[in-house]
């Protein structure tokens, strides 16, 4: 679990880690989720694109409209949890990246977390706090933590890509 303020390159941090694992474990399945997502658009589908290109790894990755695959089989598929049918077909999924998870709901959650049981499987979860009641904020943050999980607040301060533009206006 990452939680914190703005500019804290959560998603670039994690998304950077699962291209990387998805290199050396070929066939890693990687189910990016939110708690709404009607469009790719509102998905972390271009986030990836462009890390992809950041790192160089454009031979070894292939993007799709609504997939991305890398090596010997490696995947990246999203959806939104609200949506019924969502964890459908996850059976055999390595990680789950919940982005924006601050509005991921109790209901989800619990669909969720024993639908994710490939033994070693994971579920990463990233996001900006808002609201002291939100769901995630209560199970990961304001009290312990489910056991085997790791919480890790990253600020702006941990960044190593911190923009000029955030800088500013944070100041």
């Amino acid at each position: 679990v990452m939680h914190g303020g703005r500019g804290g390159s959560r998603s670039w941090s994690a998304i950077r880690a699962l291209l990387i694992r998805g290199i050396k474990e070929p066939g890693l399945r990687v189910l990016c989720a939110r708690e709404v997502q009607s469009s790719m658009r509102e998905s972390v589908h271009q986030l990836i694109r462009d890390q992809i290109k950041l790192m160089g790894l454009e031979s070894l990755y292939r993007v799709l409209e609504a997939e991305i695959r890398g090596p010997g089989g490696t995947t990246f598929t999203f959806k939104g949890l609200n949506d019924p049918d969502a964890l459908k077909s996850t059976e055999g999924v390595d990680v789950v990246f919940l982005e924006e998870a601050r509005s991921i709901t109790k209901t989800s959650w619990e669909k969720l977390d024993p639908t994710i049981r490939k033994d070693g499987s994971e579920i990463w979860i990233a996001f900006n706090p808002e609201l002291e009641q939100d769901f995630i904020y209560q199970l990961f943050v304001a009290n312990a933590p489910p056991p085997d999980s790791i919480v890790v607040k990253c600020g702006w301060q941990s960044n190593p890509w911190f923009p000029e533009v955030l800088r500013k206006q944070m100041e």
